[in-house]
């Protein structure tokens, strides 16, 4: 079965096209470059399905999706972007909102993406779950230079050079990669939709998750499509970039090897110009919080080895709106071995049912955690605390897992204020909270990270010449 324009997709088009050619130009200048891209039809987006499987109770759809085009035939081997679009659509559906996953892999890949887990997701919550594979498009060659097959950050970081030498100004924002990468998942939304309702179930609205670079794009899906009302952007601990990038070389005396593609490209030497600020105010969440105003769920590795483990300072308490964090211990950016999807299944689970998500708050002051939760709710809270006697470094290949958990005794009031013990060299500890830990769907949040002593060993990295404009 092929859908290579179906009536009900090029009406909506056409409804796009006519908003964004003939909205008012007081409306038109609220665009940023991102949605205008997003929100321009392209006669390259299609989709085929593939193939069709099902179970007990539950119907799911194996769709290759072409998203669009990004860059030319001059440029690379393979303009045309395609994904996988996994959709399992339980037999009642008692949502109107699907959770959708947002994934990686290559475009050599051809299985179906959703396993038992997901269908038994589906099951319990009545609700459509999807996955969207290929983000970004992998790999691909440009045609302008010998090596060849460019994945992830390399793929990436190439189109940020490119932005940055040409000038880094608007007719030069087609060498982002996020821009296509985000088109993607919100042509995912418009398969998923037209799927279901073939299938006579109407999806409205999406919670979206993602990992990494998928976890980023999370954050810009977000940021222009209103069908968004929760997202989970995982392991991607960089918001307000500059700052924290900051921070990370004063950490750490280096740029760690896990973004190493940004260096080999000189990224890094052009974070004091004028055009990297272009670049930053284009693709990287922060310069658009103000959009996420719908509830967030995010998920860090306490052991990154791409982010350091207190990065939430620079931008948590600008986040509006409903907020959660959870920073997991004991973990590096794979998360393996530790992270345990129930815990974001149970998060959406209540987001999706209308019911309360858990009460409380926190700070950080100095070496002290303070935590309040508020009466009435069952709950464990621990501390989880590791040292480096040598170094300001908590990178998952620097300390192994060798965070330890202590348990913290409840009290009726609610109120805890947690010291931190500055030991030879570095310590860092974070809090974390079980909630309804006997329910069926507990939820385990936790506080940002504390490192103490807050000195740093390193000076700012100064290049060794200033990259751009000042």
């Amino acid at each position: 079965m092929i859908s290579r324009l179906s009536p009900f997709h090029s009406f909506f088009c056409l409804f796009l096209l006519s908003l964004i050619l003939f909205s008012c130009s007081s409306e038109s200048k609220e665009l940023t470059p991102l949605e205008k891209y997003v929100k321009t039809p392209t006669e390259d987006f299609s989709y085929e399905i593939k193939d069709t499987l099902s179970g007990d109770k539950w119907k799911a759809y194996h769709v290759k999706m072409y998203s669009g085009k990004w860059l030319d035939e001059s440029q690379v081997d393979q303009p045309l972007w395609w994904h996988w679009v996994d959709i399992i659509i339980p037999e009642s559906v008692d949502h109107e909102t699907a959770m959708l996953f947002v994934g990686g892999g290559t475009n050599k890949d051809e299985k179906f993406l959703l396993d038992s887990t997901a269908v038994g997701f589906a099951l319990k919550t009545n609700s459509v779950i999807a996955h969207v594979s290929n983000v970004p498009f992998q790999p691909i060659n440009y045609l302008d230079v010998e090596q060849k097959e460019f994945y992830e950050d390399d793929l990436i970081a190439y189109g940020w050079d490119k932005f940055l030498r040409s000038g880094a100004d608007d007719s030069s924002l087609y060498w982002l990669a996020r821009f296509p990468m985000t088109r993607a998942v919100v042509r995912a939304m418009d398969v998923i939709q037209e799927i279901n309702l073939s299938e006579k179930s109407t999806i409205n609205s999406f919670f979206v998750a993602g990992a990494s670079k998928r976890g980023w794009t999370t954050w810009t899906t977000a940021a222009v499509d209103k069908r968004v009302v929760g997202i989970s952007p995982i392991v991607i601990d960089m918001l307000n970039v500059i700052p924290n990038f900051d921070h990370h070389y004063q950490c750490y005396g280096e740029f760690s090897p896990a973004v190493q593609d940004y260096v080999n490209y000189k990224i890094v030497d052009w974070m004091d110009s004028k055009e990297y600020e272009k670049l930053i105010a284009e693709v990287e969440p922060y310069s658009f919080k103000e959009k996420f105003t719908m509830p967030k769920f995010i998920i860090n590795a306490a052991s990154d080895e791409f982010f350091v483990t207190d990065s939430w300072q620079f931008y948590w308490n600008d986040l509006p709106g409903e907020k959660h964090l959870r920073y997991v211990p004991n973990a590096g950016h794979s998360l393996e071995g530790t992270y345990q999807l129930e815990n974001l299944a149970s998060f959406y689970y209540r987001f999706i049912n209308d019911l309360d998500q858990p009460k409380w708050n926190w700070k950080i002051n100095n070496d002290t955690i303070f935590v309040n939760i508020n009466q009435g709710q069952e709950y464990k809270i621990a501390k989880w605390e590791v040292n480096n006697s040598k170094e300001r470094d908590f990178r998952i290949y620097k300390i192994g897992k060798t965070w330890q958990k202590t348990e913290i005794e409840t009290n009726d009031q609610g109120y805890y204020a947690i010291p931190v013990s500055s030991n030879e060299g570095y310590t860092a500890a974070l809090v974390e909270v079980v909630f309804d830990y006997e329910s069926d769907n507990p939820l385990i949040l936790s506080t940002g990270t504390l490192v103490t002593p807050n000195k740093y060993p390193f000076e700012k990295y100064q290049p060794e010449k200033n990259l751009g404009t000042k």
